[in-house]
């Protein structure tokens, strides 16, 4: 026998190099790969946002893989489709996805993919999660599709109630909402703000109601009618395009009329197409933290992860909630069926299966509990908000701001 391997310290050498060479492949089978299919929009109404849209889906996603995915020997392969807000190219495309990435979760974007998918979803076992809030035509039970942000109109009347107690005179809020016909989850906006003002006359009311082009070259006419009803804020919840054709009307009108935004046409995504100063005093609503508070730790996961051109923001923050949650239930089913036996079906029940605790979201949500009710929480609702102080976007409140009770319209 050869003295040199005869020794301690080189039998021990032999010994981890055969342990490690035996390793290394019973390590790579155990690493399991599964897809997540993501609806993206470079081409239609949001291509503007969407760097920023998917940067807070993907750095997650590749966060999550480096660190808890691979320590549960799982890697999930996110899929990206330029779907284009089209509820056509979505129907007509969705086949092609099934087929080809059998995804476990689907991340949607908006009404375009809940309205061609929600029906198909139960039969096709892929459960679709969104990072935008919902509508009240797809408030309904037993579904796959699922947001951890109730509709629109209850993020509104979140921050319609916070406002409206703050009147210097005891009078409803008045509302002007800025829309576009055909669509039906902008619609919906308004007929929610509508069904909160019938709820609550002596808070709210909506005075006027301008219904514009998707994407307006102007809207001054609008708002100049608009101002005869002398609203205390004007809704535009619906894209960019729309919130920027307001900001410069009010300017050429003389009107200090504040905005209310939602998350994914939010203020620091206008302050892009206008000065950040001629959005003194407006909004941005979401039942999510604001993307510049301090206890939001997922920042840090974007700073470090981010490979696309978009920034830090109210759109990414929204989307990275979107892809929390969607590790969170993946993480869950993993726990209960097994790292190589993960489906649309174990990613499901996983969602239905009791909260999720606060501390799995990095302070960007509260405790997310969804049922089989409807696809989004419904008990205990708040939102937070952001507002243009001084030119520059601070917090609200630091509190959550409580939704009033609203039935669905």
């Amino acid at each position: 026998m050869n003295p040199s391997l005869a020794s301690p310290g080189r039998r021990a050498c032999l010994a981890a190099a055969l342990l490690g060479g035996l390793a290394s492949p019973l390590l790579a089978q155990a690493q399991h790969s599964y897809t997540v299919s993501v609806s993206l929009d470079y081409t239609g109404p949001f291509a503007n946002v969407m760097d920023s849209w998917w940067g807070g889906q993907q750095s997650v996603f590749d966060w999550w893989n480096e660190t808890k995915g691979k320590a549960l020997g799982i890697k999930l392969d996110v899929k990206t489709h330029d779907l284009r807000y089209d509820a056509s190219v979505v129907a007509r495309t969705w086949p092609q996805i099934l087929s080809q990435d059998k995804p476990i979760v689907f991340l949607g974007m908006g009404s375009p993919d809940l309205v061609s998918l929600m029906k198909r979803l139960p039969g096709d076992k892929v459960p679709m999660l969104m990072g935008t809030a919902m509508i009240a035509p797809l408030w309904t039970a037993n579904g796959w599709h699922f947001s951890y942000r109730p509709t629109y109109s209850q993020e509104f009347a979140g921050l319609f109630d916070y406002l409206q107690k703050r009147l210097p005179e005891k009078r409803p809020l008045r509302i002007g909402t800025v829309s576009t016909q055909g669509l039906a989850g902008y619609v919906d906006q308004v007929n929610g703000v509508v069904a909160l003002a019938k709820a609550y006359p002596e808070r709210f009311a909506v005075v006027s109601q301008q219904w514009v082009d998707n994407q307006p070259v102007s809207v001054t006419n609008q708002i100049r009618e608009m101002a005869k009803a002398n609203p205390d804020l004007v809704l535009v919840g619906t894209n960019t395009a729309q919130v920027v054709a307001t900001v410069k009307a009010l300017k050429e009108l003389g009107l200090k009329t504040p905005i209310v935004t939602s998350s994914h046409n939010g203020l620091n995504e206008a302050a892009k197409a206008v000065p950040i100063t001629d959005l003194e005093g407006s909004y941005s609503v979401f039942a999510f933290a604001p993307y510049n508070d301090p206890t939001v730790k997922v920042a840090e996961i974007f700073a470090k992860y981010n490979k696309t051109k978009g920034t830090w923001g109210i759109t990414s923050a929204q989307t990275a909630g979107q892809a929390l949650l969607a590790v969170a239930a993946i993480e869950r089913a993993a726990a209960k069926v097994g790292a190589d036996k993960l489906s649309g079906q174990a990613v499901y029940d996983a969602l239905l299966a009791g909260p999720f605790p606060a501390e799995q979201f990095l302070g960007l949500l509260p405790t997310v509990a969804l049922t089989a009710a409807a696809p989004f929480p419904t008990e205990h609702l708040a939102v937070k908000a952001m507002t243009v102080k001084g030119g520059k976007l601070v917090a609200v409140s630091d509190d959550w701001m409580p939704v009033p009770a609203l039935a669905k319209w």
